[in-house]
Order: structure tokens, then C-alpha cells, then sequence
């Protein structure tokens, strides 16, 4: 029987994608030091959890109707991030799919009655909130498949709760030893100013989700969810949240919480968080 034995809160700021400035370079500001050194332990972790795949939730991976899985059995291309060109250009990445895992979502999200499909097209775009932790960070060699799904803007909170308890039964089903990756900010009221940290108030709602998430009690934060994401502008609303929680509850268990880090960009926060299941 599988397990998701990671869940991982992670980021995809854009600053620090360039792998020379995430390993040993300097970057644009001291404050997005913290974050760099979090996605680095997470890259570790990532590589000693046995992992035989990771489900990827990006919050720039959207679709508007349907849910959408990513079951094309390579990923292969080149990114130029549209939103920040002169920051992530010319990123290559070349890592494996798992069609299996994707299909048997897709079927359990069906017969649940969400609105979904799959996607299995060598030219099917992935996005810079994917590629930027997976190929920077978490699996710099590439060789872990990745089931990359999108943030469905039509699905409310509820639903995507759902989807991230499919998400956990079709891994078990499976038996794949599998990892979860929800890549997003958490507060998210931008700005021009990549440096700017969120509004103190705003930080305070991010730490308690962080201290609801490491303390385990998921059923209160999955409660408050609604009113976090909407005080602090999650972003999407925080569907990618939504779905995280859906995978850890669904999944049985409960899991011991590191927290890497937390730092701005661009009046968001982020924060790096590691969830192992505990034994």
C-alpha cells in the first residue's frame, strides 16, 4: 500500500531561481536568505525520503473549467517565465511523468464528480511555479517523476479539499511512496517592491497557519482556512492550501513539521515547510 510520506509548503519566488545566486551567489536582497537556505534543506530531504514520485499543486498552473492532471509520461522544455523574463529565461528541464498516478486520479476525481482532465502532450507548457522549486531545488538531477495539477479558478475551497483527499487514495491504491508539494505564497498582497515584507498584521495571519500546520491540528486550520485566505489574500485564494490539507488529511496519520523558513517577496508570505509522516 502507498503512502504520502512528505508534504511539502513550498515557494517559487522568482529571484531565486538562478542557480548560481541559490548556491553560493549573492542575492538582490539579505531578506530572501532565509527562503534560499529553506529550499535547499527541503532539496535534501527530498533526496534522502525514497520518494518514487511528487505531486506538484503550482499556483501558476491555472486552468479556468476542469481541474487538470499533467500524466505525460516526459517533461521536457525550455522556460522564460512569462510574468518575470529577465528573472527565470532559458531554464531547461527534463524530468519523468508518472501517466499511471495521473490517470488514477483523474478516474477517482471523475467518479467523485469533479470536473477534471488529463493532459498527456510533450507541449503541454509547465509553468515557472513548477519548475522553479522542482528543477532549482527539490530535485536538481531530475529524476523523480512529477504529476504536475493545476489551480482550477472555478473550484472553491471545498472542492479542492476533495481533490487532495483523491489525490492521497489514488496514491495508496498505487503503492507509490509519494510526495506532495503545494507551491505557493501563503498572505499575498503584492506590491512593486520585491524587498517589502506583508503588513505586520498580515505576517501574524501567516504564523498562526503555520502554527496550526506544525502543531497538527489540521481539522481547525482546514475550519479557518476560509477567513485566512480571505483576510490575507492567499494566493488563488488559497486552493493550493486547500488541496494540501485535503492530501494530509486524506492520507491518515499524522506528520512531524519543520519550518525552514519564512521571508517577503513582494509583500507576500512564504513560507518553507516540511511535513514527514510521522511513524
Amino acid at each position: 500500500m502507498g503512502e504520502i510520506a512528505r508534504v511539502y509548503l513550498s515557494c517559487h519566488t522568482p529571484r531565486l531561481c538562478n542557480h548560481e545566486a541559490a548556491f553560493g551567489g549573492k542575492l538582490a536582497h539579505p531578506d530572501f536568505q532565509p527562503l534560499r537556505e529553506g529550499l535547499i534543506a527541503q532539496g535534501r530531504d527530498v533526496a534522502q525520503a525514497g520518494l518514487d514520485v511528487v505531486v506538484l499543486n503550482s499556483c501558476h498552473l491555472i486552468s479556468t473549467f476542469p481541474t487538470v492532471a499533467d500524466g505525460t509520461p516526459r517533461h521536457r522544455g525550455i522556460l522564460t517565465a512569462q510574468e518575470a523574463p529577465e528573472l527565470i529565461r532559458g531554464v531547461e528541464y527534463d524530468f519523468p511523468g508518472d501517466y499511471e498516478l495521473a490517470s488514477a486520479i483523474i478516474e477517482r476525481a471523475r467518479a467523485a464528480g469533479h470536473l477534471t482532465t488529463l493532459a498527456n502532450d510533450p507541449h503541454y507548457p509547465l509553468d515557472y511555479g513548477t519548475v522553479m522549486p522542482m528543477v532549482c531545488y527539490l530535485d536538481r538531477a531530475q529524476r523523480i517523476p512529477v504529476v504536475p495539477i493545476s489551480v482550477c479558478l472555478m473550484s472553491d475551497l471545498e472542492e479542492c479539499f476533495r481533490w487532495g483527499e483523491q489525490i492521497a487514495a489514488a496514491v495508496r491504491e498505487l503503492d507509490r511512496r509519494a510526495a506532495f508539494v503545494a507551491s505557493g505564497a501563503v498572505s499575498h498582497k503584492l506590491v512593486r517592491a520585491p524587498e517589502r515584507w506583508p503588513a505586520p498584521e498580515d505576517q501574524e495571519l501567516d504564523h498562526r497557519f503555520a502554527r496550526l500546520l506544525a502543531d497538527g491540528e489540521y481539522a481547525k486550520l482546514r475550519a479557518w482556512l476560509p477567513e485566512f485566505a480571505e483576510a490575507a489574500e492567499a494566493e488563488t485564494g488559497g486552493r493550493h492550501l486547500a488541496m494540501m490539507l485535503g492530501v494530509i488529511m486524506g492520507s491518515g496519520g499524522r506528520f512531524s513539521a519543520t519550518i525552514h523558513a519564512y521571508g517577503p517577496s513582494s509583500g507576500s508570505g512564504n513560507y518553507v515547510i516540511t511535513l514527514a509522516r510521522a511513524a
